[in-house]
C-alpha cells in the first residue's frame, strides 16, 4: 500500500530515522531521510512537489515537528503530515496541530507505523481501503 509513496523522515535520532527508512522502504516507499529542520528545509527545495508524507519527531534540536509541516507543505502543499513523539505529554501538542494531525507514540513497532501510515492514507482518501 505504500508503493509509489516519497516520504521523508525527520529525527535528531540517527539510529532511528535508518530503522524507519527500512521499515517503510521495504513496505514499498522511497523514504529520504534528514536529521533535522535544516535538513528537512533543504531536502523539500530539492523535491518541491514531491514529498507525500513528511514523519516528524515533534521536537528537534534545530526547530521543530511543526516548522518541518510548513517547510514541506510550502514545497508540497499535499503532503500528509504524522508526527512522533517520545513526549509522554504531547496531547496538547496535538492539540495544537489540529484535528487533522497524527501523532505517533515513541518507541513503536515496525508493524505499527505501517498499519498507522496505511490507516492515515486510507482516512485521507489517499488509497482504498483493503479488502
Amino acid at each position: 500500500m505504500l508503493e509509489h509513496l516519497r516520504v521523508l523522515v525527520v529525527d535528531d535520532e540517527p539510529d532511528l530515522c535508518e530503522i524507519v527508512r527500512r521499515v517503510l522502504s521495504r513496505a514499498g516507499a522511497e523514504v529520504l531521510t534528514a536529521s533535522g529542520l535544516a535538513g528537512a528545509e533543504r531536502l523539500c527545495a530539492e523535491h518541491p512537489g514531491g514529498v507525500d508524507l513528511v514523519l516528524t519527531d515533534l521536537k528537534l534540536q534545530d526547530g521543530s515537528g511543526v516548522q518541518v509541516a510548513e517547510a514541506a507543505r510550502a514545497s508540497s502543499p499535499d503532503a500528509m503530515i504524522m508526527f512522533m513523539s517520545g513526549l509522554p505529554y504531547f496531547d496538547a501538542a496535538v492539540i495544537e496541530l489540529g484535528p487533522e494531525a497524527s501523532v505517533i507514540a515513541k518507541p513503536f513497532r515496525a508493524t505499527e507505523l505501517v498499519a498507522l501510515i496505511e490507516a492515515a492514507l486510507v482516512r485521507a482518501g489517499r488509497v482504498a481501503p483493503e479488502r
